[in-house]
């Protein structure tokens, strides 16, 4: 067995310091399982996890070896039981989740059942169920080994856009006639479009820059896309926000064009990361609120069992998977030194929106 498996770590103040760092692989203890990560997806996503890792705790999941300074970004992916102390756990199985940007994984599995494990890890304890569980694909009826790509890159993503849907929906879109969504190209603001668009009497609009107009056009999920630099041309009417790029020059100009014909302004992730951040000051309409994923499953699960969530989110997904297939180009990186050239290029807004990236460390 190695000694060493090495990770990727980024420094939480300076995003784009990012290295490859290495840590001792320690002997397991009775009740572990550790995994060999064989591949991830890398999306705007994942920089979302890293604009809001404080915030929102996504820096706790898997601790540095860099310590306080640093974070590791977390990434959905699949890996091998490499080796295991749990005797209901197999060496060889496939097993997909949330992982590090990394080579290997140590969990603590309990909740063991044929199809999916939770990590019971002392510092995971008080985060999200959400990420805490693993599915064993042996287990995993839906499980398909040429699908992987597209699950690891889209289904968390379009399991988020299922829920501000069904959230939208819930509320009535706030007395809406319309939703504006930003950063349009984004595979969860074009996941949540494609799921709007079946809501009777709900037009959607993406706003986007004007390099990817034509490929937010091309996907034909929203009824009208507008560039950043005609926000003055959005149609009016009762509206609801729902903010992708974390842009606070985009959303007040938006407040400001709506006043209290903005209805709802939900903050869903931070794509715009690194764009000019005025001095917080009112903005007319309501106050931003940020949705938060897990929240809404736990309502769902309470509401209808999490079998019915699954199976609600099976059938959209597979309704969703042929644009998905037409719209997007996979590639695939080998190593975490070149992970690191994706991560920032992904970082730095670079990456076209028609390509997704898969890296195998």
């Amino acid at each position: 067995m190695a000694e060493t498996t090495s990770i990727i770590e980024v420094r939480k103040g300076e995003l784009h310091e990012a290295r490859v760092s290495e840590e001792e692989q320690v002997s397991l203890a009775d009740g572990q399982a550790r995994l060999t990560v064989d591949s991830f997806g890398l999306t705007a996503n994942n920089i979302t996890y890293a604009v809001f890792g404080d915030m929102m705790s996504y820096w706790q999941f898997f601790p540095a070896p860099g310590g306080r300074d640093y974070g590791v970004v977390p990434v959905w992916g699949f890996a091998t039981v490499a080796e295991t102390t749990v005797d209901t756990l197999d060496v060889g199985e496939r097993i997909y989740g949330y992982f590090p940007m990394g080579q290997s994984l140590v969990v603590e599995p309990d909740r063991i059942t044929p199809a999916s494990f939770v990590d019971r890890s002392a510092h995971r304890a008080d985060l999200p169920a959400a990420y805490n569980s693993y599915v064993r694909c042996v287990g995993d009826p839906s499980y398909e080994a040429d699908g992987e790509d597209a699950r690891m890159l889209l289904q968390p993503l379009f399991f988020t856009a299922f829920l501000i849907d069904d959230f939208l929906a819930d509320a009535d879109f706030f007395a809406g006639i319309q939703v504006v969504a930003t950063s349009a190209s984004s595979k969860t603001g074009f996941g949540t479009a494609h799921l709007l668009r079946k809501r009777p009497g709900i037009t959607v609009i993406g706003l986007t820059s004007p390099s990817n107009r034509e490929f937010v056009e091309s996907l034909g999920c929203y009824d009208t896309v507008i560039a950043y630099d005609e926000l003055e041309s959005l149609p009016a009417g009762p509206t609801v926000l729902i903010d992708f790029a974390g842009n606070q020059n985009v959303v007040r100009a938006v407040h400001e064009h709506y006043g209290d014909d903005l209805k709802h302004s939900a903050v869903i992730g931070g794509t715009h990361w690194d764009a000019d951040r005025p001095e917080p000051a009112p903005m007319p309409g309501p106050k931003q609120e940020f949705f938060f994923a897990p929240t809404r499953i736990q309502v769902r699960a309470k509401d209808w069992g999490m079998a019915e969530l699954q199976r609600r989110l099976a059938a959209e997904w597979a309704a969703f998977l042929p644009l998905a297939d037409e719209s997007l180009t996979v590639q695939h990186v080998d190593g975490l030194e070149r992970g690191i050239d994706v991560y920032l290029e992904v970082l730095s807004g670079r990456t076209s929106p028609s390509v997704a990236h898969v890296i195998r460390p």
